[in-house]
């Protein structure tokens, strides 16, 4: 499967990385940074249905979507048409991420930066949280129940946002004991890449009261859009679409017409 060969390898990257950093140096810088923005804040301000731009150069599934382009610039395109907030894919193996574009995208938006990667080990949550992430993505297919637990835990205590992403009945089993700001569903099958919308539409209703619902992978339309917000849906998670347009403005504000 290779959602365990993007953990597998992830874990080799995690392990170097605590060769030469450690979560006291990384605590010590985090506490000279200013407090993070709030990535829920941004969903409600933007309701009926808030819009987070992706920043992503590649995927397994696509292949390379965008060979270069300034993650600075892209950013402030996206703000400047109207997204709730920026996600920045950081995964460097299989993604073509980088850590360091979080705090370049943080330098040039005022919105809330989220950071999308594969978390498996709370040293990454306090490396995301020292480059600038004011929230991070944590999928609960590749974590137990009690390490989503505990890292929904540390994330909030850096007074960071967790989206917590589901993909069927399992994940949300999982998470059924946590009092989560927002839930993340992504229409894309981790196992074999197809992507449906219709999972959106199957675990809404299985969502209690309370989190925001964000709908992640295959938006493609406006028409999709208010297949969503009449779901229900809070806001979408958008990125290949808008990184292989020419212009990823329109393209936003065409989504939000939905």
């Amino acid at each position: 499967m290779f959602l365990r060969k993007i953990v597998e390898k992830k874990r080799e990257e995690v392990e170097e990385k605590k060769k030469t950093f450690s979560i006291r140096e990384m605590e010590e810088k985090i506490s000279n940074l200013s407090p993070p923005r709030n990535l829920t804040e941004a969903i409600s301000q933007h309701a009926p249905m808030a819009l987070i731009a992706e920043i992503k150069f590649a995927s397994p599934s696509a292949g390379v979507i965008k060979s270069d382009g300034d993650p600075r610039q892209i950013a402030s395109d996206y703000e400047s048409a109207g997204a709730s907030a920026i996600s920045v894919l950081t995964e460097p193996n299989f993604f073509k991420g980088d850590l360091s574009c979080l705090g370049l995208v943080k330098g040039k938006t005022s919105l809330p930066v989220l950071q999308k990667d594969f978390i498996i080990d709370p040293f990454q949550i306090f490396e995301g949280r020292a480059a600038g992430a004011d929230a991070v993505l944590l999928i609960a297919a590749i974590l137990e129940r009690e390490q989503l637990e505990d890292f929904v835990a540390l994330a909030m205590e850096l007074q960071m946002t967790p989206l917590v992403e589901v993909h069927d009945e399992d994940d949300l089993e999982k998470i059924s004991n946590l009092v989560l700001p927002l839930i993340g569903i992504n229409n894309r099958d981790l196992k074999t890449f197809e992507v449906d919308l219709k999972t959106t539409l199957r675990l809404k209703g299985k969502i209690p009261t309370g989190p925001k619902v964000i709908s992640e992978s295959g938006i493609r339309s406006s028409q999709d859009v208010r297949l969503l917000m009449e779901a229900g849906v809070n806001g979408i998670l958008v990125g290949e679409i808008l990184m292989r347009s020419s212009d990823p403005a329109s393209k936003i504000k065409e989504l939000l017409k939905g």
